[in-house]
């Protein structure tokens, strides 16, 4: 009631007060209060050290002859570019083979080559693993460590991070993050990290000091771990699906469709997707056209048959049982995009029937319009009879002069430190207290950041 409709004469007054509150309820109120006061004052130191060295940066920047700053932007253009597009670092001339359908199957496998992990990355990503897991039994001995994702299945392009489930710990996932990046950081293990706790499954991500490597850690969340085991099971049952997949991750990787949260198509659903396409080939089923069909027929039949043929208004994909398509309205899944209209891709999830792996794949249009060019891309290439002098993948599926291409084998290179941190046992006092205030901000939506992008000031660009 306001204070205008209080009876004439009345001494009743409304009260904001805290009288109405319970003692205990008040403790905790208290006890918030100076928790924000702390953190207040923690961020603002953190502010404080942040501008210092911007202006440090500026003056540095500054100081610097400006023939020395040129002649390095030079040297960084002159690394990034490619002086035959049509000539790859993983293109072999073949002059002898005539068919050209047959030339673009040894060209995917020698890109696959070529993006497969050489023996001493795979030993730097197991040995970045092995500290991961090593801190977190030093933090917690009874927890569970277990790797997945696209190293665990054998699908993990050069630039790729590990994916690491933790679980059986003692406390809650997000302060597991905090704690263990914590943890490392003490140690002088990492060059930049990242806290997203606000994603549907919250997630640390790190990347090493020593290697470059990057890892995704997620906490109380072992599910992963079934789902890559279905991916590998299903490699080992279509072999082919391997190269095909690896090539299809890069084309997708160089437009920026290759991440769930962005609406792309993340590597479970593509998994999904391309067995689906493996299931229906009618090459699978006929030995005599098994032995006919090569990775540029499959190739082919992939593009046409996503870019053309699939019908993403009505079909609802399941690749349980064989495979096969079901009416999108029978599992009760979305026929429309719901972000503005457009089609959907609806796919059953092997594990959890009821969830539909396409729902968050929101830029399907996109994909599909990509399918379709790239199905015309190659009928162009096999109705001109690509030369053999000329790699059949570029430059109209790929981009060559992309920096997971030119910086292949620098990709695994030390990184700085993150700004001010020392690589001793424990970090200086006034450092902690940036790191803590760093990572206790507001949560705030996070935008996917790819490895050319600037980051905040917080973090290292590589």
């Amino acid at each position: 009631m306001a204070a205008g409709d209080l009876p004439h004469g009345s001494t009743d007054r409304v009260s904001f007060g805290t009288e109405w509150l319970r003692p205990e309820d008040l403790a905790l109120g208290e006890e918030d209060s100076e928790v924000n006061a702390e953190q207040a004052k923690r961020n603002a130191e953190m502010r404080s050290m942040l501008k210092r060295r911007r202006e440090e940066r500026k003056e540095e920047a500054a100081a610097a002859a400006p023939e020395a700053f040129m002649k390095v932007a030079e040297v960084s253009r002159a690394s990034r570019r490619v002086l035959d597009e049509s000539r790859p670092p993983w293109f072999v001339e073949r002059t002898y083979i005539e068919n050209v359908v047959l030339r673009l199957h040894e060209e995917i496998l020698d890109f696959v080559q070529f993006m497969s992990h050489t023996p001493e990355e795979v030993e730097a990503r197991r040995n970045w693993v092995l500290t991961i897991s090593s801190a977190c039994k030093s933090l917690w001995p009874d927890c569970q460590v277990s790797v997945f994702g696209s190293f665990y299945s054998g699908l993990s392009l050069p630039n790729g991070d590990v994916d690491i489930a933790v679980w059986d710990i003692p406390c809650k996932g997000t302060s597991a993050m905090r704690i263990l990046a914590d943890h490392l950081l003490t140690k002088g293990e990492l060059s930049w990290l990242e806290i997203i706790a606000t994603a549907k499954v919250p997630v640390l991500k790190i990347r090493s000091q020593k290697c470059g490597l990057r890892a995704d850690v997620v906490f109380n969340q072992p599910d992963g771990l079934e789902t890559s085991k279905f991916v590998r099971a299903r490699l080992k049952e279509y072999p082919s699906m391997k190269p095909l997949l690896l090539f299809l991750k890069y084309f997708l990787l160089q437009r920026g469709l290759h991440e769930t949260y962005t609406g792309g198509m993340g590597s479970y659903l593509l998994c999904n997707v391309v067995l689906h396409f493996f299931q229906r080939h009618p090459a699978l089923r006929d030995k005599r056209k098994y032995a006919a069909t090569s990775l540029g027929h499959l190739l082919f039949d992939f593009l046409k048959y996503y870019g053309q043929e699939f019908n993403y208004n009505r079909d609802c994909i399941s690749v349980t049982d064989g495979g096969s398509t079901i009416p999108k309205n029978s599992r009760g899944f979305p026929q429309n995009n719901r972000r503005g209209g457009g089609l959907t891709l609806s796919l059953e999830s092997p594990l959890a029937p009821s969830m539909d792996l396409g729902g968050a794949c929101f830029r399907m249009p996109v994909l599909r319009n990509l399918f379709h060019h790239g199905f015309h891309c190659l009928c162009h290439l096999l109705v001109s009879r690509s030369p053999p002098e000329a790699s059949m993948l570029c430059p109209l599926l790929i981009d060559p002069a992309h920096p997971v291409i030119t910086d292949r084998f620098q990709l695994m290179n030390e990184q700085p430190a993150l700004p001010g941190l020392r690589r001793t046992s424990s970090l200086p006092e006034e450092e902690a207290a940036e790191t803590a205030a760093a990572e206790e901000e507001p949560p705030q939506k996070k935008k996917p950041r790819r490895d050319n992008e600037d980051v905040d000031e917080t973090q290292v660009k590589r």
